[in-house]
C-alpha cells in the first residue's frame, strides 16, 4: 500500500538569490549595524534577508524591506531589484504566490530597463518556480528556457546547472521522465564539476524522487545516499535529516520495514537535536504512514497523532492538513467509516482555514504596501514617472520594430545574394563536369584512333610482310628438287610458324579493335582456334559451355578479354601438345558477381609437385594476376588437368 504523498519525497526546485549568500550571520549583522547608509549597506540588507529566507524565514522580510527602502532613497537600481527579488523569495516560501509574483514582476521591470542579463536570468528563473508550484508547467518552461539562455550568455555555470535542475523538475511533474533524467543529469555533472555541494544534494534528491516515482527503489536509495554523504560532509544537519527520511520512505515502499524504521529513527533524532519542528512533524507523519502500510494501526495512530500535536502547537497548517488526511485513511482501514467521515470534515476545515489565512495575509500586505507608497510619493510625480516609462517603452518598441524591419531586409538581401552565388557555383560546377567529360571522351577517342592506327599498321605492314615470307618459303620449297630433304622440312616448319604468327597477330588486332569484349566474342574466337586444332587431331572432342546464370550483357575490357583468351589458348595448346587429351571442356559460370572460367582435359595429367613449370604456365599465371585473379591448377597423373581463374563480369 503506497500512500506517501509528494509532500514527503520532494523534487526540489531551486529559487535563485540575487547575490552570493553569507556564511557568518553574526559578522554580517555587526557590519550591517556599523555601515553608513550607502549602496553597500543596501546589498548587505539583501544578503542578510537571503540568509534568513533559508534559516529563519520570519526574520527575512524586515531586512529585505529595509534594503528596498534604502535603495529607493539612493535611487540604486541594483539594490531595488535584488531586494525585491528576495522579498518575492520570502512570499514564495510562505506559499503566498500572488504576492511573490507582484514583487518578481517589479524586479523584472527594473532589470529589463537596465538591460541586466544577470538580473534577467535570476528573476525569470524565480518567476518560473512560482508557475511550477501553481502547476502551470508550460508557462514555467518558457521562463526557464529564457533564463537558461541568459545564464549561457553570462557563462555562469552554476546558474546553468540551476536552470537545468528546474527544467528537469518541470518535466518530472509533467511525467516526462526521460527528459527529467536528461536535465537533472546535466545539472549534476556541472555541480560535480564546480564542487557545489548544495546543488549536488538537491540534484541527487531530485534524481532519487524520479526513481521513487518509477518504483525503482534501489536506484532511489543510491541517489539519496549520495546526497546524504554530501550533507554529512558539509555538516548540513537539516539536509542530512531530509535524506534519511527519503531513504526511509524508499525502504518502506520496498516493504523493507526494518530498515525504513531505522532510517526514520535517525531522521527524527537529528531533527530533535536541531529543534526542527517542521521536520519532526514530517518524519512522524512519514513514520505513521509506514505503519499504516504494515497494517499496524495502533503504531500508525501513535505517530500520526504526534505529528498532529507538533504541527498544531507550531501552527504548521500544511503538515496538519496531511496529518488529518492520514487519520482519514487510518479510520477507513479500520472500517470506522463514521469517524472517517468526521475526520474528512475536519480535513476540509483545515484546508479552508489555510487558504483563507493566506488570502487574508496577502490582502493585508498589499494594502499596507499601497498606503506606504501613497504617503511616500505624490500622485503627480507618479503620473510623470508613468508617462516617462510609457515613452521609454514606446521608443524601445519603435527601435525594436525598426531593427526587426532592418534585420528582415538584410536577411532578404543576404538570401538573394546567397541564392545567386549558389546558382553561379552550380553552373560553374556543371561546366567543370562537362569539360571533364569532354576531355575524357576526347582522350578515349584519341586512344581508339591510336589503336586503330596501330592495328592497321600491324595488318598492312607486318601482316603483309609475314604473308610475303610464307609465299616466298612456299616458292622456295616448290623449287627444291629433293622434296624429302631436311632443308625442305625445316622450311615447311618455318612456314607453319609464320602462319601461326599471322593468326596470333590477327587475334591481337581483333582485341585492339574492340572497345569491350563479351562472352560470345570470347566463345567465337576460341571456337576458331579449336577448329584449327581439330584439323591436326580429328578425334579431339571440344565443348564450350556457358552457364544460364551468366548475365547476357556480361562484358569486359579488351585487355581483360585478351588475357583471358590467351590463358584459355595456352591451356588448350598444353592439353593438345603434352596431355594427349581426347576431350577438352571450357566452361563459364557465374560466381559471386564474377565469371569463373575452367579448362578441363581428359589427358594423362602430371605431378604438380615434381613438374617444373615452363614459360607457358608462368605466362598464364602472370596474365591471371594482371586481371586481378589467381590461376588455380588441379591435376593428377592419369586423371587429366583442370585450370581455372576468375574475371570481373
Amino acid at each position: 500500500m503506497k500512500i506517501f504523498r509528494l509532500l514527503w519525497i520532494i523534487c526540489f526546485v531551486i529559487p535563485l538569490q540575487a547575490q552570493v549568500t553569507i556564511t557568518n550571520i553574526d559578522s554580517a549583522m555587526a557590519v550591517l549595524r556599523s555601515s553608513p547608509e550607502d549602496t553597500s549597506k543596501a546589498i548587505l540588507y539583501q544578503k542578510v534577508a537571503g540568509h534568513y529566507n533559508v534559516t529563519a524565514l520570519d526574520s527575512a522580510k524586515a531586512f529585505a524591506e529595509q534594503g528596498l527602502a534604502l535603495s529607493e532613497n539612493l535611487d540604486y537600481d541594483l539594490g531595488r531589484w535584488t531586494n525585491l527579488n528576495t522579498l518575492a523569495n520570502y512570499y514564495e516560501r510562505k506559499t503566498s504566490y500572488d504576492s511573490a509574483m507582484i514583487y518578481y514582476n517589479r524586479a523584472l521591470e527594473i532589470v529589463e530597463a537596465n538591460n541586466s542579463t544577470k538580473g534577467f536570468a535570476v528573476v525569470l528563473n524565480n518567476i518560473a518556480t512560482v508557475h511550477i508550484r501553481r502547476g502551470e508547467y508550460d508557462t514555467a518552461l518558457e521562463y526557464l528556457f529564457d533564463a537558461l539562455k541568459a545564464e549561457e550568455k553570462l557563462g555562469n555555470r552554476n546558474g546553468i546547472a540551476q536552470a537545468y535542475n528546474n527544467i528537469g523538475v518541470v518535466y518530472y511533474y509533467s511525467q516526462q521522465f526521460d527528459k527529467t533524467t536528461d536535465y537533472l543529469t546535466r545539472a549534476l555533472e556541472i555541480q560535480e564539476e564546480l564542487g557545489n555541494f548544495d546543488g549536488l544534494i538537491n540534484g541527487y534528491n531530485n534524481v532519487g524522487a524520479i526513481y521513487d516515482y518509477l518504483q525503482q527503489y534501489d536506484d532511489a536509495i543510491t541517489s539519496y545516499t549520495k546526497g546524504l554523504e554530501i550533507a554529512r560532509k558539509i555538516e548540513d544537519r537539516k539536509m542530512e535529516a531530509t535524506q534519511l527520511s527519503n531513504i526511509a520512505i524508499a525502504y518502506s515502499n520496498k516493504e523493507d520495514f526494518s530498515r525504513a524504521e531505522d532510517y526514520f529513527n535517525q531522521s527524527i533524532e537529528i531533527r530533535e537535536i536541531i529543534d526542527d519542528d517542521y521536520g519532526r512533524a514530517n518524519s512522524f507523519l512519514g513514520f505513521g504512514q509506514m505503519f499504516l502500510s504494515k497494517k499496524n494501526y495502533d503504531k500508525a495512530e501513535q505517530y500520526v497523532k504526534r505529528s498532529l500535536e507538533i504541527s498544531r502547537a507550531n501552527d504548521i497548517k500544511l503538515v496538519e492538513k496531511e496529518g488529518v488526511a492520514a487519520m482519514v485513511d487510518l479510520a477507513e482501514a479500520r472500517g470506522d467509516y463514521q469517524q472517517a467521515n468526521e475526520l474528512l470534515y475536519e480535513y476540509i476545515a483545515v484546508k479552508d482555514t489555510l487558504l483563507n489565512r493566506e488570502n487574508s495575509k496577502t490582502m493585508l500586505e498589499l494594502d499596507t504596501k499601497y498606503q506606504t507608497e501613497k504617503k511616500e510619493k505624490e500622485i503627480l510625480q507618479q503620473r510623470a514617472e508613468l508617462a516617462e516609462k510609457e515613452l521609454q517603452v514606446k521608443r524601445k518598441n519603435n527601435l525594436i520594430y525598426g531593427s526587426l524591419g532592418l534585420a528582415i531586409l538584410l536577411g532578404l538581401l543576404g538570401y538573394l545574394v546567397y541564392n545567386r552565388q549558389k546558382l553561379k557555383n552550380d553552373q560553374l560546377k556543371k561546366e567543370a563536369e562537362l569539360k571533364t567529360a569532354l576531355a575524357r571522351i576526347e582522350t578515349q577517342n584519341r586512344l581508339q584512333e591510336q589503336r586503330l592506327r596501330i592495328s592497321r599498321d600491324l595488318h598492312d605492314n607486318i601482316g603483309s610482310q609475314l604473308t610475303f615470307i610464307i609465299s616466298s618459303l612456299d616458292n622456295l620449297t616448290f623449287g627444291l628438287k629433293d622434296k624429302d630433304s631436311a632443308t625442305t622440312n625445316r622450311i615447311q616448319r618455318i612456314s607453319g610458324f609464320t602462319s601461326q604468327t599471322i593468326y596470333e597477330l590477327r587475334d591481337t588486332i581483333w582485341a585492339m579493335n574492340k572497345g569491350s569484349i563479351n562472352v560470345e566474342d570470347l566463345q567465337a574466337r576460341i571456337s576458331n582456334f579449336i577448329d584449327q586444332a581439330r584439323a591436326a587431331n580429328e578425334k579431339l572432342q571440344f565443348e564450350f559451355k556457358v552457364s544460364e546464370e551468366v548475365p547476357e550483357n556480361s562484358s569486359f575490357s579488351s585487355i581483360v578479354g585478351m588475357n583471358a583468351y590467351r590463358i584459355i589458348q595456352e591451356a588448350v595448346n598444353n592439353a593438345l601438345k603434352y596431355a594427349e587429351a581426347s576431350q577438352i571442356v571450357v566452361s563459364v559460370d557465374e560466381k559471386e558477381g564474377s565469371l569463373a572460367i575452367a579448362i578441363k582435359d581428359h589427358g594423362k595429367g602430371f605431378d604438380l609437385k615434381q613438374a617444373e613449370l615452363g614459360n607457358g604456365l608462368n605466362n598464364m599465371k602472370k596474365r591471371a594476376r594482371d586481371i586481378g585473379s589467381e590461376l588455380v591448377i588441379e591435376t593428377q597423373v592419369g586423371e587429366g588437368t583442370s585450370i581455372g581463374f576468375t574475371m570481373p563480369a
